[in-house]
């Protein structure tokens, strides 16, 4: 044994010393393997993540024949072909909804009723009455059985701007040109403006729909329960606007950077109609141009409804045309804590206005959470074993546990503020924008006494509990708050705060956010990151690849933050071409 062990010794003296040139490792080599896949699967690879088909066989048999020169240039022939397909676009709608993954618009007094849509609801007579498929209200006076099969009620036949181009009759006033009536106490009363029922919110009795029956909805509790029909849910729109807008941005090479900024979107008829009555109920003036006529809209669409009628057509518009409210302008500030005027409105900001998602995320910490994780890449985890923190003195994001969180959570939530539910149904939580138009806060909605008014149940009790001024939510002193009540709802970040590394440039709401996304980068690195998964098949490390997704990020800005362009970018790189 002590031989062998000698003998092993002298082997490794021999190694170190006398003959390292023969117990070198082989160099290392920094070169990619020559792993290419060959055309053919290139060609396949390249199908399915712009199609999510594989080629016809007809591709396959062209490209083979192509000569091998010229092969490189025939891919890239077909890569432009299919980001012009209308497949291409049906792909960025699904990856859409896996991106800005949204719950869906479920606004009612229990989860199959829908009210979301603010409007009067219209009933149609059954086929056995003397009234068959025609609508009526059930705000009339008569009852709905005396309506349809009533021999002398008034009948209007009107161009509903649900399906434009045809006509609907309606009975009793439901379709007449009436917009305003006195009620039973002397009173005028706005025929535009719904209120609410258990299951069906409807006009004051007596009162006309409104031009083609904008103020109206054909769609009713129980009826509008689903959200899988496309075609027949109004409820289904909100939920698909954010995938339908980042597929539009797609399509027509418009920035990404428009998901967090723009002040447009794209919507059919039942999804605009949303916008228009939340407008209305929140006390703008009906809107006088033809939003339901899809035909007089001359602007960029989907490429799967080409036809100019069709109200199913995902059609561009400026929000601030249809809702007043969700202002166009880029730069508006507002501080309700140095004035006591209303706010002109909320500026929009692409999916972070949208009324699908400030809806279905229903307080402004959610909403700043989904935000972050869904543009910034954000993730929030318990903190690690052993972390000590501050003692909780009232504010989680200077103290307790929930500070690790928090700290993020609670600047970017000030911008989320004026976007609530409770105003005009007592029933029904109606979404509207505190503080705006008719909606303003007064000393008794953030008093925390239930009822404070029979005309509305409203969320002044959460807003007593959430928005304590002094917090990093609320930094509100409490003498602002006693002077102007709405100085609580302050949703600009004060220039000394940061986030995501970046300060604020003074603009109100959610448009200060995504201002705010840009600026520090957290959206471009975020957007390569899921776009790179999308395409090439990996997700990237943002620690150990940071580099590559930096030098990524520049190619990305480089391109206008336009898709098409940096897919085609990416598809040309050897790690798609490795099938890596």
């Amino acid at each position: 044994m002590r031989s062998l062990r000698l003998g092993l010794i002298s082997a490794l003296l021999a190694c170190t010393a006398l003959a390292q040139d023969q117990c070198k490792k082989p160099p290392v080599s920094t070169e990619p393997p020559k792993d290419v896949l060959t055309d053919t699967r290139v060609l396949r690879r390249i199908s399915l993540a712009l199609t999510g088909v594989t080629p016809v066989v007809s591709k396959y048999e062209a490209l083979v024949a192509t000569p091998e020169a010229q092969r490189a240039a025939a891919l890239d022939a077909e890569v432009d072909a299919l980001l012009s397909s209308p497949k291409f676009y049906e792909q960025m709608v699904r990856f859409g909804h896996e991106w800005l993954a949204v719950p869906a618009y479920t606004k009612g007094a229990q989860g199959d009723a829908y009210q979301g849509d603010m409007s009067g609801h219209l009933f149609k007579c059954g086929a056995n009455t003397a009234h068959p498929g025609a609508f009526y209200s059930v705000g009339e006076n008569a009852s709905p059985g005396m309506q349809c099969d009533s021999t002398t009620v008034e009948t209007n036949d009107v161009e509903p701007w649900w399906a434009p181009g045809t006509t609907v009759t309606v009975l009793g006033k439901a379709g007449s040109n009436v917009t305003t009536v006195v009620d039973g106490m002397g009173r005028t009363v706005d025929c535009g403006l719904a209120s609410g029922g258990y299951y069906d919110p409807s006009i004051p009795a007596g009162c006309g729909c409104g031009p083609h029956l904008v103020w109206c909805s054909p769609l009713s509790g129980l009826g509008a329960g689903s959200n899988f029909d496309l075609f027949n849910s109004q409820r289904r729109h909100p939920f698909e606007e954010p995938a339908r807008l980042f597929a539009h941005l797609a399509w027509h090479d418009r920035p990404l950077s428009d998901l967090v900024v723009g002040n447009y979107s794209v919507g059919t008829n039942w999804l605009r109609a949303l916008y228009v009555r939340e407008g209305r109920q929140q006390g703008a003036p009906d809107v006088t141009t033809q939003w339901w006529k899809a035909s007089a809209d001359t602007g960029p669409r989907d490429p799967l409804h080409p036809t100019p009628e069709d109200p199913q057509a995902w059609r561009e518009f400026t929000v601030e045309s249809l809702n007043p409210y969700l202002l166009a302008r880029r730069d508006y500030a507002y501080d309700p804590r140095t004035t006591t005027q209303p706010p002109d409105g909320l500026p929009a900001a692409g999916v972070l206005t949208m009324m699908g998602p400030l809806s279905a995320f229903p307080r402004e910490r959610v909403r700043a959470a989904r935000f972050l994780e869904m543009f910034a890449c954000s993730s929030f985890n318990p903190p690690p074993a052993g972390v000590t923190f501050p003692p909780y003195e009232g504010d989680p994001a200077t103290g307790g546990t929930c500070l690790h969180c928090h700290r993020a959570l609670d600047p970017a939530a000030i911008f989320f503020k004026r976007w609530d539910f409770g105003a005009g149904s007592y029933y029904v939580p109606w979404p509207f924008m505190p503080g705006v138009g008719r909606w303003r806060i007064t000393s008794a909605w953030v008093s925390g006494q239930y009822p404070h008014s029979a005309a509305d149940n409203s969320p002044g009790f959460r807003w007593k509990n959430a928005f304590v001024p002094g917090t990093v939510m609320t930094p509100t002193t409490t003498a602002q708050a006693m002077a102007n009540p709405e100085a609580l709802l302050l949703d600009t970040m004060p220039p000394d705060y940061s986030l995501l590394g970046a300060t604020s440039d003074g603009t109100m709401g959610p448009l200060g956010f995504g201002k705010l996304l840009i600026s520090s980068g957290a959206f471009d690195r975020c957007a390569v990151r899921k776009i790179y998964a999308r395409f090439v098949g990996r997700e990237l490390d943002p620690a150990a690849e940071a580099g590559y997704v930096d030098a990524l990020t520049r190619e990305f800005v480089a391109r206008d933050r336009k898709l098409k362009p940096f897919i085609k970018y990416l598809l040309t790189q050897s790690e798609f071409r490795r099938g890596l």
